[in-house]
């Protein structure tokens, strides 16, 4: 059976033993770079960029191009916006011709939304959401986040949670569509009722799944105040560098 979407792969290598404050500031570092590249080639840089970590990971390729599978509906129709709504030189004579600015325009596009998916999956295959959630705590914590009526341990559960949450729904929903699929309703031929087979139980699902978590958390009186770690984070000499690379990297590029 294959592991969930999103989930953490076990290991020992570089990247999985890296402080997973070092390893979100890397992520927020190489979404900003992402969107703000326009060239092709630009992109393939990071692409081979994301290969080279996914080999020093030990994280097999295939589990991070299972991740995209859910965005491809949304990667076709970005790309196909793109190639017959942009203005320029057609490539053949239809009544929404395709050009070839478009074409490039729409590859730039979606190979972004890719590289960002691919990134984020690096990310959670290698962390574990316990530290993610630990992560995100620890950045949070320096801002006033008191004025608005939150503290930095509640949005660092909601995401720890949501993270948590989009591999299990996605798995759900296959359970949903082989049970479906076995009483012999065919999404080919209906596809109206196919999705609404698949919308209206992953709904019910996802709403009893969430009512679930609440109920456990407020039997164990959780109420988002500061809490004591048995492991307190430590940056190590390595983790400060790569940090201190990546967002001097970053800086840089951009300025350029």
């Amino acid at each position: 059976m294959a592991e969930p979407l999103f989930s953490y792969v076990r290991g020992n290598s570089f990247l999985h033993n890296m402080d997973p404050r070092v390893k979100i500031i890397s992520v927020m570092c190489l979404s900003i770079l992402i969107f703000n590249i326009s060239v092709l080639s630009h992109l393939l840089v990071l692409a081979v960029l994301f290969g080279m970590l996914t080999n020093i990971a030990g994280v097999s390729i295939s589990v991070a191009i299972r991740s995209l599978r859910p965005m491809v509906i949304f990667f076709c129709f970005i790309f196909l916006i793109h190639l017959f709504f942009t203005d320029g030189s057609p490539i053949f004579s239809l009544p929404f011709s395709p050009t070839y600015e478009g074409l490039e325009k729409g590859t730039v596009v979606t190979g972004r939304f890719v590289l960002l998916i691919l990134f984020g999956s690096l990310l959670t295959s290698t962390t574990r959401p316990a530290l993610i959630t630990s992560g995100i705590e620890h950045l949070l914590r320096p801002l006033p986040l008191g004025k608005l009526g939150t503290t930095s341990f509640e949005v660092a559960t909601m995401m720890s949670l949501a993270i948590h949450f989009v591999p299990h729904l996605l798995w759900y929903v296959r359970q949903i569509k082989d049970a479906q699929m076995s009483r012999g309703l065919k999404y080919g031929h209906h596809p109206i009722s196919g999705m609404l087979s698949l919308a209206i139980p992953a709904l019910r699902g996802s709403m009893r799944m969430a009512d679930d978590v609440a109920l456990s958390m407020e039997s164990r009186c959780y109420q988002g105040n500061y809490r004591t770690s048995l492991f307190e984070m430590k940056m190590a000499a390595s983790d400060r560098f790569v940090c201190i690379f990546v967002v001097l990297g970053t800086a840089l590029i951009i300025y350029a």
